[in-house]
């Protein structure tokens, strides 16, 4: 079963990458141009999206995330695995809750990236760190 859960968070995990990488290479994907796209995945009123080498790094450190599982199978009793899986679970469980605090709220508020941010973004963030969670339940069982 752990399995099924290290598969589903890699993909869920690898597709927000790619399209980091995308993004990192000047698509404009999902929106039809580049001030369309910083309104809805910034937010913030910029109206260019960030450099290319924070695109890429996004994607990087998203690459790492995704693979976390495979590499914490059969590992999570290791202290250090262990920790990382709660590091990786923490970093996308305070993503989510971030988008729905007041702050947040005030400084990321161009739509269309407030309202993706409230049905979309944040719950996807909490997700996938109740998936890390699982993942690390599931393993401690065996």
């Amino acid at each position: 079963m752990t399995a099924i859960m290290a598969l589903l968070l890699t993909i869920g995990v690898g597709a927000i990458a790619v399209i980091h990488a995308m993004w990192g290479l000047g698509s404009h994907w999902p929106e039809a141009s580049e001030e369309a796209l910083a309104c809805a995945v910034v937010g913030d009123g910029r109206r260019r999206m960030p450099p290319p080498w924070q695109c890429f790094a996004v994607a990087i450190g998203l690459v790492l995330m995704a693979l976390w599982p495979w590499y914490a199978l059969g590992r999570i009793a290791e202290p250090v695995v262990l920790a990382g899986s709660y590091t990786v679970a923490g970093i996308f469980i305070a993503r989510g809750i971030a988008g729905y605090s007041v702050r947040w709220r005030a400084h990321f508020r161009d739509e269309p990236f407030a309202t993706r941010n409230r049905k979309y973004y944040s719950p996807y963030c909490l997700l996938i760190g109740i998936g890390y969670i699982a993942l690390v339940a599931g393993e401690l069982e065996r």
